[in-house]
């Protein structure tokens, strides 16, 4: 049963107490060069788990030289280590599951990584990303170039295809990529043989199969509510955005804010997931302690490497002899963050107090739990969540087998992707519990003063709210990406079939807010929505200072308001945004901009990286 939400307005002097939101952020043309670098890098994402087959990057492939033109770079040190590394072969094998939360990987990752970011041009970047391209495991390749492309000044803006389109194996089970491999064999013409499959314009579309969910439950939201597209590629793109690894220096924006962008971001998930869990009366998020998780998962998820990912059965033992030094850390380095909180203070690795009681503190409180490079001390304050992750997601680590005695192989579990973590519930029970490290600490805060948050001379006199009504609709998916091509079509560098898998989703029609404000003075002021739950899983009225926490923050933007009585309008389509381009029509766009200079500087943009895409911000559950 859906269940009554509230919806709340705050209109703060204009620069002063904002989050960590940009929006209106501005759009550049698409010159023709600009245009080329889009087309070069979006063909070494397309197909990655198969060859070069562009004759160019071939001659590339086989004539580049990291040593000959090692003073293009600016890290020499990261370029040494990585010919080195490729000379012994000691990188994840390009036939094995890639983890970012296995050191060995993690390794090579920041090592790549420094390679890439620290070439002194684009064209040494481009030739550089096509000769390892062939050489390194396509996942490990595929994150570090998308990392590399947001944090270059010189890809500034560059489109990065969407996860789904490099590996779509990691968003279908193994029945649809094995109809979808049939079709990329016959074609179209056994589509009337599939029973799950039709032809679509061009297109062969296979019909979405509510055998997809992931998890062990038979309530058919409960699956669609664990999978959702848009927040798992927003909490990917924060981690190539801002990844924990990665240096400040070498971030081009939020270089002070990360920690503080990693509280907001969970807390957004957080409170988006519990208002879907009671539209959909489904109850509380679970306590996360230290004995049975109720919620299991299921095989029904496939790696890059057609390796199944592990299973969690319900009602999951922690209690286990394998996970005993595991759960030891994970409470040992807890209570070291809870024991800071408490006293008011961390110690950086010299020893030294870093007083936290202030609200700014939010940020080296951020950076400490997430355990990332710029904490004051990541060998004391140390990473539990990734622990939670391993233990929870049960991953088959092969103890004593490793790759030329060196590279461990593992098989990770849905929990330690970014792309697909979101899908299971053990997700947000972890967050819960880590966002209540963040409320401990803001429960210590001073509180605001009434100063600090008036303004005497503007009154909101009436909010308005159109009815939301949402409905279910298809999406489609193209797969065409992962799937082999045949010599033909590597030949003429062009997918002869083209095949989508259709999958639900959950949309609203349009609404608008009205905001009746009368104002004393024309001021600049900055206005926020958020949205939160009226009531409990129980149907209790929850109190407005428990329910702050519950608040999740769905528009924010800069308003002029003249003296007097005047109307905020705001339409849902600048709340939520538009639909997300695919790479096919950002690819087509980039053909005609590289030779219509006229068509690419009025008709064709790319928008910037955004580090947190307003569709983050839009409520997926059923709401009256």
């Amino acid at each position: 049963m859906a269940r009554l939400v509230l919806c709340a307005l705050a209109l703060l002097v204009a620069g002063g107490l904002a989050d960590p939101v940009r929006n209106n952020v501005p759009q550049k043309p698409a010159d023709p060069v600009f245009a080329k670098r889009q087309m070069d890098l979006m063909t070494l994402f397309f197909h990655v788990l198969e060859p070069n087959y562009i004759e160019a990057n071939k001659v590339i492939v086989n004539t580049w030289s990291l040593e000959k033109n090692i003073e293009h770079f600016s890290n020499v040190t990261a370029v040494t280590t990585y010919i080195k590394m490729l000379e012994n072969q000691c990188c994840v094998p390009r036939a094995v599951p890639f983890s970012i939360l296995e050191d060995e990987h993690k390794f090579e990752v920041v090592t790549l990584f420094n390679v890439l970011h620290s070439a002194k041009d684009y064209d040494t970047f481009y030739k550089t990303a096509v000769y390892v391209r062939d050489r390194v495991n396509p996942d490990l390749f595929s994150y570090v170039l998308s990392a590399v492309i947001v944090n270059r000044p010189d890809t500034k803006g560059i489109y990065i295809p969407r996860v789904f389109e490099i590996f779509p194996s990691y968003f279908n089970n193994g029945e649809i990529m094995t109809t979808a491999a049939r079709i990329n064999t016959h074609g179209d013409r056994l589509v009337d043989f599939y029973p799950s499959t039709y032809k679509w314009d061009k297109n062969v579309v296979i019909r979405w199969n509510p055998h997809l969910a992931l998890l062990q439950q038979p309530e058919h939201t409960y699956s669609l509510l664990h999978s959702r597209l848009q927040p798992q590629l927003i909490l990917l793109q924060r981690s190539l955005s801002l990844p924990g690894w990665l240096q400040t220096e070498a971030l081009p924006v939020n270089q002070h804010r990360r920690g503080e962008w990693f509280w907001f971001l969970h807390k957004q998930l957080i409170a988006r997931y519990y208002m879907e869990r009671l539209s959909n009366g489904l109850g509380e998020i679970p306590e996360l302690g230290h004995e049975t998780v109720k919620d299991g998962t299921t095989r029904s998820f496939g790696t890059t490497m057609e390796f199944s990912s592990p299973v969690r059965p319900n009602n999951f033992n922690l209690d286990q002899p394998e996970f005993v030094n595991e759960v030891e850390q994970i409470y040992d380095y807890e209570r070291r963050v809870r024991d800071a909180i408490d006293q008011g203070y961390v110690l950086n690795h010299l020893g030294e107090r870093i007083d936290i009681s202030a609200p700014e503190a939010i940020e080296i409180l951020g950076r400490v739990i997430e355990a990332n490079v710029d904490s004051p001390n990541v060998q004391y304050y140390k990473d539990f969540i990734s622990v939670w992750k391993k233990v929870l997601g049960n991953s088959l680590v092969h103890e004593h087998q490793y790759f030329h005695h060196y590279i461990p192989l593992v098989v990770p579990s849905v929990l330690e992707h970014y792309q697909t973590a979101l899908r299971d519930p053990a997700f947000y029970m972890i967050w819960k519990r880590v966002l209540g490290l963040f409320q401990q600490w803001q429960e210590k805060l001073p509180h605001y003063k009434p100063e600090e948050l008036a303004m005497p001379q503007v009154a909101i006199e009436k909010v308005d709210v159109d009815k939301l009504v949402t409905y279910f609709e298809y999406s489609y998916m193209n797969v065409t990406s992962g799937l082999p091509m045949n010599v033909e079509e590597a030949k003429e560098l062009y997918d002869q079939v083209s095949v989508l898998v259709q999958h639900p989703r959950l949309n609203h029609k349009k609404f608008q807010v009205r905001v009746n404000v009368k104002t004393e003075v024309a001021k600049t002021v900055l206005v926020k929505f958020f949205l939160a739950p009226k009531y409990d899983s129980h149907g209790h009225e929850i109190p407005l200072h428990v329910n702050s926490y519950n608040f999740m923050q769905l528009d924010e933007f800069v308003y002029d308001l003249p003296q007097g009585e005047s109307v905020i309008t705001r339409d849902s389509v600048e709340t939520t945004g538009n639909e997300w381009t695919t790479s096919y029509q950002v690819w087509d766009q980039a053909e005609k901009a590289s030779r219509e200079k006229h068509l690419s500087a009025k008709n064709m943009y790319f928008q910037d990286v955004l580090i947190y895409h307003k569709h983050t911000l839009n409520p997926c559950s059923h709401v009256e």
